[in-house]
């Protein structure tokens, strides 16, 4: 693909994480955050989101709304804006920051 074309397409800068860096994802909205699940961060906005690669089987949709904390971050609500799969078993996740 012409990275010409690519970066156009992209509406906001993205970053590398940190080194080692991982999201815990609470699914549960309320109450205490939880850490239930992880996922590795693909690449951080300075508009308030995140990629993420996780496992399928976590059956993170389109519009679902967790709670993630993001390496030394207070956990935050967020919505799961898009996903691809990359194989069978692991997807690639859009987050955007609500809070």
């Amino acid at each position: 693909m012409d990275d010409a074309v690519y970066s156009s397409k992209r509406r906001f800068i993205r970053a590398e994480p940190d080194l080692n860096q991982y999201a815990q994802i609470d699914p549960n909205v309320e109450g205490d955050f939880s850490f239930v699940y992880a996922a590795l961060i693909v690449e951080e906005s300075p508009l308030g989101g995140c990629s993420i690669v996780c496992l399928e089987s976590l059956k993170l949709a389109v519009d679902d709304i967790v709670r993630i904390k993001v390496g030394n971050m207070a956990p935050l609500k967020a919505e799961i804006v898009w996903s691809r799969p990359l194989d069978d078993q692991v997807v690639r996740c859009g987050i955007k920051f609500l809070e």
